[in-house]
């Protein structure tokens, strides 16, 4: 089965949700195609003053993630190692963090300069767009695309407060199915409570 995983690698609920979705890919036949989406442009945090960017720091990293891909880099794999260093380590992301990854990868550590190269933002923007043109306008990340069986359905979610464990991930992998392709459900949503994403919990995976 063919799922679209959008992501910002600064949104710690979006890190436990890839991390949920790369354990049902274990045991399911998913084929993830890792999809950038930038929230710094989908929040217009690029026209902003400087001061306001909030999602900068993470929007230079996509910049270098997809100027890696393009020299033959798997986006899911670099996202994976970014994140173990951000949310894990607890390393911010600097120029510093984005050299060790290249290292690390083998590639060139001059694709580095890509986190500034704002020429990169016209593809970014391409596949942020095209997440909010499946979804709407309304949404962030995690957002995921899937194939049902009356075509493409996506959603903005699910949204995962801790990893679970194997037979939960796979329950809860089975129920979105299912949701997915009832033509009757649009949507499920609640406030958000006072306890934030616990991203140490995917240390275990």
């Amino acid at each position: 089965m063919d799922v679209t995983f959008y992501f910002d690698p600064s949104c710690p609920f979006c890190w436990i949700t890839s991390r949920w979705l790369l354990m049902v890919s274990n045991k399911k036949e998913l084929r993830i195609n890792w999809r950038l989406f930038s929230l710094a442009i989908k929040n217009g945090e690029l026209e902003k003053d400087e001061s306001n960017f909030n999602h900068l720091p993470s929007h230079r990293i996509e910049r270098v993630m997809l100027a890696a891909s393009r020299k033959g880099a798997n986006l899911g794999e670099l996202y994976t190692q970014f994140g173990i260093k951000h949310f894990l380590a607890g390393e911010v992301y600097d120029d510093e963090l984005i050299s060790s990854v290249l290292k690390n990868n083998n590639l060139d550590a001059a694709i580095k300069l890509a986190a500034d190269d704002e020429k990169l933002d016209e593809d970014l923007r391409m596949f942020t767009e095209e997440a909010l043109s499946k979804v709407g306008a309304d949404i962030g990340v995690p957002t995921i695309v899937l194939k049902t069986k009356n075509g493409e359905k996506g959603f903005f979610g699910p949204v995962i407060q801790s990893l679970p464990d194997q037979d939960s991930a796979i329950e809860l992998w089975d129920g979105l199915l299912k949701l997915a392709n009832n033509d009757n459900f649009f949507e499920l949503k609640r406030g958000r409570t006072k306890n934030g994403p616990d991203v140490f919990s995917t240390a275990k995976c």
